[in-house]
């Protein structure tokens, strides 16, 4: 039996050696996307357990097309990415309006919401906070 020459060795070692990282270096990407990913859902809803607000006033002028809406945040967490979806008379939801602003902890606050046509039912309005939502018919 011959043996393999030290250059071709060599050349196999470092192939397999190089395959071995790559299959490594995949796996532990997905593995840290993943656990980053449980880690900021689990921050969201441990906070979001918390998490509670009130339509305090909501009212809706049809002179100028704008709906006048306080909030109250009746607990200690600060909830962000609030946004306004409207729902009309024949059945549709207007998509997410923002309201670009967030709602400190204990804060009551205005909203004015414009372009709003009359036929709408009520509004409904959603936080960060998959499980916390309020709705009001704004008369």
């Amino acid at each position: 039996m011959k043996a393999v020459s030290p250059l071709v060795a060599a050349v196999l070692l470092i192939a397999v050696t190089m395959t071995i990282a790559g299959v490594l270096a995949y796996w532990a990407q997905s593995f840290v996307r993943g656990e980053t990913e449980r880690w900021e859902n689990q921050t969201v809803t441990g906070e979001c357990q918390y998490a509670d607000f009130k339509v305090y006033r909501c009212t809706y002028n049809s002179s100028i097309s704008r709906i006048d809406l306080f909030l109250n945040n009746i607990r200690n967490v600060e909830l962000k990415s609030l946004k306004i979806y409207v729902s009309y008379l024949n059945g549709t939801i207007s998509s997410g309006i923002p309201l670009n602003e967030s709602l400190a902890a204990g804060e009551l606050k205005g909203f004015y919401i414009t372009g709003i046509t009359q036929n709408f039912t009520k509004i409904i309005v959603k936080t960060h906070c998959p499980d916390i939502s309020e709705e009001d018919d704004c008369k």
